[in-house]
């Protein structure tokens, strides 16, 4: 598929960075360059080698692979991705233009292409997740949620909006310099330890789920997809069990990164009843990212979150001690999990609008 001085095309992605192919490396160059060029850091930057497992397909998720060259040179991509749970009707699109090409319609010829291929799947419902820029002022479209706003004219809104997509939540885009974050955690762990009471203590663990706790980190994970917020978007129930769970951390492990679980005993019962996870980049002065949190429905309340997150922080300084920084995301309408990490120190960095579009509805423009 060609136009406009640029050609299309899938790739496949490698069983290793390591070989001739330099596709899959240039398109996550394109990922990190754009995600700096729209939030200003490259905290959020990944490797090639560090998300290679991911971008694999397994029986539980699907993807395809579209680059675009200029001039025999990547300058965009798109992803589409789907899961394959019975019911599933979603399909997950993204696309990352350089700057530079934006504005040359390579953006919507990308889209158009994924969006036909995801339909020709039988999927009804396309959704997004794209970072913007923080800018104070001007025109907003606000979250359904009545939770945060995104500016209309960020380059991203406006693609978004004109391909019909309709804004369903705001995310915020945090991170916290680990630079005497040690103190905070202490104190907060000790105020959440003593609100908690007996009733539940902390257990960590660093890399695989030990095998006692993999029914309970399954029935944690499912809840991902059913307790944790979503606003509008369109979620199918995604399941879990003890293999799956193997698997994930099988993925994870062959990523090169440390992954560091806190998970809440509830001490009567004996099951796991919320987790938390922070992975860490292997290198000098690795980055971390803070990934899923959960705490049961039925547990809420006894400041578990807070409990959790402290925690693993100071885990993290314990396995880690030259790491500089966390990085998280959490929707605005997640009061309480934001109050967590604003009592932790974090502070925002950048906007991600979650969008949908449901395939023959004409979507309003908020």
């Amino acid at each position: 598929m060609s136009g406009m001085g640029f050609a299309i095309d899938e790739i496949v992605v490698p069983s290793s960075v390591d070989g001739p192919d330099a596709d899959f490396i240039a398109m996550i160059g394109v990922r990190n360059e754009v995600e700096e060029q729209i939030l200003g850091t490259t905290v959020l930057s990944v490797t090639p080698a560090g998300v290679l497992p991911y971008f694999a397909n397994n029986v539980n998720r699907l993807r395809r692979h579209f680059v675009a060259r200029v001039d025999d040179v990547i300058v965009a991509r798109a992803i589409l991705g789907w899961p394959t749970a019975e019911g599933a009707v979603e399909a997950r699109i993204n696309v990352d233009v350089l700057a530079e090409y934006r504005g040359s319609g390579l953006g919507s010829a990308l889209l158009t292409l994924v969006e036909a291929e995801a339909i020709a799947l039988g999927r009804t419902v396309l959704q997004s997740d794209q970072p913007h820029a923080p800018r104070p002022g001007g025109p907003r479209i606000p979250s359904p949620t009545g939770f945060g706003d995104v500016p209309a004219d960020d380059p991203g809104v406006r693609f978004a909006v004109r391909h019909g997509y309709r804004l369903e939540m705001v995310t915020r885009i945090s991170s916290l310099d680990l630079a005497g974050a040690a103190g905070l955690a202490r104190e907060q762990l000790q105020a959440a330890q003593e609100q908690a009471g007996a009733d539940y203590r902390v257990v960590t663990w660093a890399g695989a789920t030990p095998e006692d706790r993999l029914d309970d980190l399954a029935a944690l994970r499912a809840g991902m997809s059913t307790d944790a917020p979503h606003a509008g978007i369109e979620m199918a129930p995604d399941p879990w069990d003890v293999e799956r769970v193997r698997a994930h951390d099988e993925r994870q492990r062959a990523t090169g990164r440390v992954k560091l679980t806190a998970a809440a005993e509830h001490v009567s019962s004996g099951r796991l009843i919320a987790f938390t996870e922070i992975e860490i980049e292997p290198g000098e002065a690795p980055p971390a990212l803070q990934e899923d949190t959960l705490v049961l429905r039925s547990h809420r309340g006894h400041r578990l979150g807070m409990l959790l997150k402290a925690a693993n922080l100071l885990h993290l300084l314990d396995v880690a001690p030259d790491a500089t920084v966390v990085t998280t995301y959490n929707a605005e309408d997640n009061r309480p999990m934001l109050d967590v990490n604003e009592a932790l120190g974090f502070m925002p960095i950048g906007l991600e609008g979650s969008w949908q579009k449901r395939v023959g509805i004409d979507c309003a423009v908020i």
